[in-house]
This record gives structure tokens, sequence and C-alpha cells, in this order.
């Protein structure tokens, strides 16, 4: 039932106010404590988070740079990238190539003759073919428009490189219109055909060999090859991406590139592998700066007090820690004694714990044995990148160590707030039971001084009678 608050009208006591500031004095020390320790694990999820974050971005970093041609010993560059760009593989082999371009390879498109705007075809099918591939079979409707027809054809060969469209020609609109194929395959060979397998379809007839003239059907362009020159030596290829011309690099053939002369040059990768050396050490820099920044403890301007950072004496950040230091110091067998540990790269740890680049001394690593980085950081069996990521892992895996941090986190909220509902009923408990006696005594003051005015004029009323006896 509610409580029932006095007014202290028997004793004359502020009732409401004595209850209410013994409820509080009680009540405080609780809440207080519950405060601070929601304010701490807060700060120890959003610290956790902070960690796990840093990590990912770590091993992202590690990944990337370990599964692309980062670490490429050599790179390939082009003099004009906006004719001909250029990559190279780990086979690739230190030279220069003079690269002409007479022609760019290309695919096929044809023409039908022109087809009455009321054309309505009977049911069949249409044979499209490519060059020597296995032929399409396209099954059209009885009746169907050209606009059905193409219809048709694009949704029968979809993914199959080979699309139809409607043209027509404005400026003569009686003519009809016509069919005009479309393939994305390049090369010399794979010019289309199509054939019909009754009279009307057979007006969609196309020799994909014979060129496109007035009215009738055939060729727009013919699939041809790229035809080109490698320091003078004719070459061609059936797609515009060279591959195998030129051991260990593939280039692509652009438009601008045809009858100019473009300079392909293999050579040492320095700006590639500085620039993935010092991705590396940014990332895991920031590793550090994020655990020293969770575990450091500040002492106070006047040495008074300390505050610290949301994770300080967490076991399991040093733990991490000395786990991953302990892999950048371990020697790498790499086959190469002369990179098996940071150091021989000119990266050491600073007094922070953050990594520091000897810039002289990595370049003359870089010039010397460029092909010893790569083993040494994205080696499949023992680099140094999978062996942090498997340390690491088992920190940011589902399930892992900071899950199951965050998870009991999670659970101490979970708890705190049982025990502030608690707290909460204990002290309406309290306060009822408080008003219960305070409002008692007030009941009972009210009485006795009741019985003592009573007892006074009584009292008052003798002695006025035997005054007035006197």
């Amino acid at each position: 039932m509610p409580t029932i608050i006095g007014n202290g009208l028997g004793s004359g006591l502020d009732i409401e106010a004595i209850v209410t500031s013994l409820v509080n004095a009680q009540s405080a020390p609780k809440t207080a404590q519950l405060d601070r320790l929601r304010s701490q694990t807060d700060a120890r999820i959003s610290g956790v988070g902070q960690l796990r974050s840093a990590l990912e971005a770590f091993q992202t970093a590690m990944r990337e740079l370990g599964s692309g041609s980062a670490f490429s010993a050599l790179a390939a560059t082009s003099s004009h990238a906006e004719r001909i760009t250029v990559n190279a593989s780990d086979s690739a082999v230190a030279g220069s190539y003079q690269i002409k371009v007479n022609q760019l390879a290309s695919s096929s498109r044809v023409a039908t003759a022109y087809i009455g705007s009321e054309t309505a075809f009977s049911a069949g099918s249409l044979t499209i073919g490519l060059g020597t591939d296995d032929p399409l079979t396209v099954n059209i409707a009885e009746g169907a428009s050209l606009v059905e027809v193409r219809d048709a054809i694009n949704a029968q060969l979809g993914g199959s490189g080979i699309t139809a469209n409607v043209v027509s020609d404005p400026g003569n609109p009686n003519v009809g219109s016509r069919l005009i194929f479309s393939s994305t395959a390049t090369g010399q060979g794979k010019d289309i055909s199509v054939a019909g397998s009754n009279a009307s379809l057979s007006q969609l007839a196309v020799d994909g060999s014979v060129q496109q003239s007035g009215g009738a059907a055939g060729y727009i362009t013919r699939a041809q090859n790229a035809e080109f020159e490698i320091d003078g030596l004719a070459l061609s290829s059936a797609t515009n991406r060279v591959e195998g011309a030129v051991s260990g690099i593939t280039f692509e053939l652009r438009a601008e590139a045809v009858g100019q002369d473009t300079t392909l040059t293999i050579g040492p990768n320095a700006s590639g592998l500085n620039e993935s050396i010092q991705r590396f050490v940014d990332s895991y820099n920031q590793v550090v700066r994020v655990t020293n920044s969770l575990t450091r403890v500040t002492q106070a301007a006047d040495g008074s007090s300390a505050s610290g950072g949301a994770l300080v004496g967490d076991a399991s950040i040093r733990q991490l820690m000395n786990t991953v230091r302990r892999e950048l110091t371990s020697p790498v067998d790499t086959g190469n004694d002369s990179i098996r540990i940071l150091a021989d790269l000119g990266i050491r740890t600073q007094s922070n714990g953050t990594l520091a680049i000897d810039q002289a001394q990595l370049t003359a690593v870089i010039q010397d044995r460029p092909e010893s980085i790569g083993a040494f950081f994205a080696g499949t069996d023992n680099g140094l990148f999978k062996r942090m990521d498997d340390q690491i892992r088992s920190y940011t895996q589902a399930g892992g160590i900071l899950s199951e941090r965050s998870d009991s986190l999670q659970g101490t909220l979970t708890s705190i707030s049982r025990q502030r509902d608690a707290h909460a009923r204990a002290m309406t408990s309290l306060e009822a039971r408080l008003y219960a006696q305070y409002n008692a005594m007030d009941s009972l003051v009210g009485q006795l001084t009741s019985t003592g005015n009573s007892l006074l004029a009584s009292l008052d009323a003798l002695t006025a009678r035997t005054s007035s006896r006197s």
C-alpha cells in the first residue's frame, strides 16, 4: 500500500525532510559504488572496442600487403600510362621494352538487312554462331515483332557476351529497322553469324565475314587481334590485355596507344617497397598507441592523484603486446640470411614501443636485396605477417579473447542493473518503515501533548476555585 507521509502536526517535526535525509544518507554509498562501477565498466567496454578496431585494422593492412604485389622486388612502369598500363609479377626480369601498337583487338558487330515495321515472324529459332564456338539457339514465338525478337535474344543469351538491339534510320523511316548484334569477345575468328530455321526468320540471317553495305546484311566491324611490336618484333594478341608476350609482365593496350611508341620499364620496386613497409609500421604503431593510451597511468601535476586508462592492469593486454613484440624480434628463416629480423631493414623499436625506420639503411637493402623483403614479410610459411596474424587472431576472432572480455563486461552491466533494482526496493522499504515509525512517534507526541494540556487546564481550573474560596 502507498506510504502515508506524516505532516508532523503532533510533534511539530518536518517528518518528510527527516525521512528523505535518512534514506538519502543510507542510499548514497551504494549508489556511488554502483555509479563508479558502471562508469568503469563502460570505459572498459569502450577500451576493448578500441583495441579490437586497432588490431583488426592492423590485420587488414597485413592481409592486403601480403596478398598483392606490395612486396614485389620489381615494378613495371609505363612512359605513357594513358596509352599502356603495365604490371609485373615476381617472375619478371629487369629490363626496358619499346612497344608500338598498330591496331587494337576488337569484337564483332553485325547488322541484319532492313526489316519492315509491320513484319511478324513465324515461330522457329535463330542459330547464332561466334567463330568456331558452339552455336547458340534462340527460340522465337509465333507472330513476334522485331523488338520482341530482340528481347528474346537478350533474355535467352544473357551472360553469353552477345547482345542485340534495334536500329532505325530517322532520315529514312520507311525502310524499316534492323537488328544489330554485338559481342564482347575480341580476337580474330570471333565473328558473329546468324541463321534462321525457316524462311521468315531467315530474313535475319547474317554472314559475319561479309561487309555490310547499303541495306544488306553483313559485318560493321570484324573481330580482330591486337597487333603490336616489341622492340621491332611483330606480335599479336586476341585481347587488349596482353599476357605472356614478355615473361612476368601483363600490359593493357588502350586506344591512345595506336600508332604511338611507349616504353615499358621493369626495375627495382623502391617506391612500392617503401610505401608497403611504411604502411606496416604505421598500422603497428597505431596498435601500440591505442594500447599505451588504454594502459597508461597519468600522474596529476601536483602529484596528489593519478588517473589510469580504461584497461590499466589488464593482464590480457600485457600478454598480447608481449606476444606481438616477441614475433617482431624472432628471426625469420627466409633462405637468405641477410634479412632475418626487422633491425636488418633498419626498423627498430623506440622507447614508447612504436617502430621507427632508418631510411638510409632501408634504402640500401631495397637497392641491394629487394627480393628478400617480400619473403621476410609475406612468406606463406613463416613470414612475419602470417606469424603476427596467427597470434592476433585469437584475440579478434568471433568467440576470441576480446569477445569473451566484452561478454564478461556486459554481464557486469547486467549485474549492476540488478543491484540497482534491489537497492531501490530496499530503499523503498526503508522509507516506508521510517515513515511508519515517525508517524507513530508523531501521533504519540500529539496524544501526550493533548493529555498534558488537559491536565494543565484542570490544574488551572482547580487553582482558580481555590483562590475564589479564599
